[in-house]
C-alpha cells in the first residue's frame, strides 16, 4: 500500500491509493446500503411528484367513477409550490445532524412522517380544500428536506473514492426511477375506477414498507456495520480516511463559505432549482394544454422521457469513472465536462421546446426527451462534486445548498401561474423555458471557472485546522531561529 500526503497548498489532503487491496463481496455491505438509498430516493420521488398529475385529475373529471370527488381550485400551481415551503427548512439541519449523530433515524423518520402526509393529502383535499393540502404538503417538503443531505452524508461514508460516479449514479438514478413509475401509475390510476386518492395511499404505504426495511438494515457506517467483513470494512476506511463512525468535529462555517470549489458547487446547485423543478412539475400541465395529451398520454410520455434519461445516467456514469482511471481526464475535467454538456444541452433543447406547439407535437417531445438525457449528465457535474470536496461535510454542504435552492424552486409553479396567463398559449410557455435554460446555463459557467474535484483543506474541520495552524506558527519560529543562528 502506497500512501500520499500532500503538504503544499492542500496540506490537509491526504490521498489514498491502494490497487492491491482486497475489496471484500462482489456484492458487499456497501451495495445493500446504496440499494436501500436508491429504492428510498425512488419511493421520495414517486410521493412528491404524484400531485403534480393528480391535481389535474383533482381539479377536472377524468375518473370512469363519477363518485371520485373533484374540486374548483384557482391555486393549483400555488399548491405544488407550498411543498418547498416545508423543503427549505429542515435541509442544513438534516445535514449537520446526520453527520454528528449519524443517519440512520433521521432517514427513518423523515420517510415516515413523509408517508404519512402523502396518504392524508386526499382526506385533507375533502374536509379543509386546497388549504388543507398546503398544509399537508409543506410538511411532505419539511420531512423530505432531511432525505438527500442525509443520503449525501451517508455515500460520504460507504462509497469509496474509485467507485463512487458508479454508486452514487446508482443511488440518484431512483429520481429518474420514481419519476418514470410515478407518472403512468398516477394517469392510469387517476383514470380509472379507483380515482386519484388511490395513487397517494399507494406510493405513501410503500414509504411506510421502505422505512422498516431500512430500519432493520440500514447502517450509519462501516464502523458500525455488525455483519461486514473486515476486508470490505478496510477498503472502505482507507479510501476515505475514515477513522470513527459518528465524528463529532466541529464544522469549519468560515473555511467552507470563504472556499471558491464550495461555491462553484453551490451556485449552480441553487440556481438549477428552477429548471429540475419546472420539468418535475410544470411539463405534465405544458402537455395537457399546448400540445394537447389526456392525462394518461401525458404521464406515459413523462415517463418515456425520464426513462431515456435513466439509461444514460448509467452510460454517463460508467463514461465518468472510465475517463477517470485510465487518466484522459483529470477528476476536475471530468467534473466540468458533464456539467458543460449537462446544463448547456439542455439549455439548447429548453429554449427550441419553448417555440413549438401542438403542429410540432412529435419535435416537441423529442426535444422534452433530449433536454432530460442531457440534464442526467449533471449528477457527474456540480452534484457529485461535492462529495469530492468534502466527503465529512457533504451533507451540510449540500444541505446549504439545496435548502437556499429551494427558493428557486419555489418561484418555479410561481412563474407559470404569474407569466403563463394562458395555459393554452405557447408564446407565454417560451418565456418561461428560457428563464428555465438561463438558471441552467448562466451557473454552470461560474462552476467550469472555479470547480476543483480535490478534497478541500478544511474537511478535516475547525479543531484539526488550528492545530495546522499552530504547527505552521513553530515552524516560522524555528526558521526565524535558525536564519539568526
Amino acid at each position: 500500500m502506497t500512501k500520499q500526503v500532500e503538504t503544499k497548498d492542500n496540506y490537509l489532503k491526504k490521498e489514498v491509493e491502494d490497487e492491491a487491496i482486497d475489496k471484500g463481496p462482489i456484492f458487499g455491505c456497501r451495495h445493500v446500503q446504496a440499494l436501500l438509498l436508491f429504492c428510498g430516493i425512488t419511493v421520495e420521488l414517486m410521493t412528491r411528484l404524484s400531485l403534480s398529475l393528480s391535481i389535474v385529475a383533482m381539479t377536472k373529471q377524468t375518473s370512469e367513477n363519477h363518485n371520485i370527488p373533484t374540486y374548483d381550485w384557482k391555486d393549483s400551481n400555488l399548491i405544488i409550490s407550498s411543498f418547498y415551503w416545508g423543503y427549505l427548512v429542515f435541509q442544513l439541519l438534516a445535514g449537520q445532524l446526520s453527520k454528528n449523530y449519524g443517519s440512520r433515524w433521521i432517514l427513518f423518520g423523515a420517510m415516515g412522517i413523509n408517508s404519512f402526509a402523502t396518504i392524508a393529502i386526499p382526506m385533507a383535499a375533502h374536509y379543509f380544500g386546497s388549504e388543507g393540502v398546503m398544509a399537508f404538503r409543506i410538511l411532505q417538503g419539511l420531512s423530505q428536506g432531511g432525505i438527500f443531505p442525509t443520503c449525501y452524508n451517508m455515500l460520504g461514508r460507504w462509497a469509496p473514492k474509485n467507485e463512487r460516479a458508479r454508486i452514487i449514479t446508482f443511488v440518484y438514478s431512483g429520481m429518474s426511477l420514481g419519476t418514470i413509475v410515478c407518472f403512468p401509475i398516477t394517469g392510469i390510476i387517476s383514470a380509472s375506477y379507483l380515482g386519484w386518492p388511490a395513487s397517494f395511499y399507494l406510493f405513501g404505504g410503500l414509504g411506510f414498507v421502505w422505512s422498516v426495511v431500512w430500519i432493520w438494515f440500514g447502517h450509519n457506517s462501516p464502523a458500525s456495520h455488525p455483519s461486514i467483513t473486515p476486508e470490505e470494512k478496510r477498503y472502505i476506511e482507507v479510501s476515505l480516511n475514515q477513522e470513527m463512525e459518528i465524528e463529532m468535529i466541529p464544522t469549519p462555517w468560515k473555511q467552507i463559505f470563504t472556499s471558491v470549489p464550495f461555491w462553484a458547487c453551490a451556485v449552480p446547485t441553487i440556481c438549477s432549482g428552477y429548471g429540475v423543478t419546472f420539468l418535475q412539475n410544470e411539463i405534465p400541465t405544458y402537455l395537457e394544454n399546448v400540445l394537447k395529451y389526456d392525462i394518461s398520454s401525458s404521464g406515459y410520455l413523462t415517463a418515456m422521457t425520464v426513462g431515456v434519461s435513466f439509461l444514460f445516467s448509467y452510460i454517463y456514469g460508467l463514461l465518468s469513472d472510465f475517463l477517470i482511471e485510465r487518466n484522459y481526464l483529470s477528476r476536475t475535467h471530468t467534473r466540468k465536462f458533464f456539467e458543460g454538456l449537462a446544463t448547456y444541452g439542455s439549455a439548447i433543447a429548453l429554449i427550441t421546446l419553448g417555440f413549438l406547439d401542438e403542429s410540432n407535437a412529435a419535435l416537441a417531445v423529442f426535444m422534452f426527451t433530449l433536454t432530460n438525457v442531457f440534464l442526467a449528465g449533471i449528477m457527474f457535474g456540480h452534484a457529485i462534486n461535492i462529495i469530492d470536496i468534502s466527503p465529512r461535510f457533504s451533507g451540510i454542504v449540500l444541505g446549504f445548498a439545496n435548502s437556499t435552492s429551494c427558493l428557486a424552486a419555489l418561484s418555479a409553479p410561481l412563474s407559470v401561474q404569474y407569466i403563463v396567463t394562458d395555459l393554452t398559449n405557447v408564446t407565454l410557455w417560451r418565456w418561461v423555458f428560457i428563464l428555465a435554460a438561463l438558471t441552467l446555463a448562466v451557473p454552470a459557467t461560474f462552476f467550469e471557472i472555479f470547480a476543483s474535484a480535490d478534497r478541500q483543506w478544511w474537511d478535516d474541520g475547525a479543531e484539526k485546522l488550528e492545530t495546522v495552524k499552530t504547527v505552521e506558527g513553530d515552524i516560522k519560529k524555528i526558521s526565524k531561529h535558525s536564519l539568526k543562528a
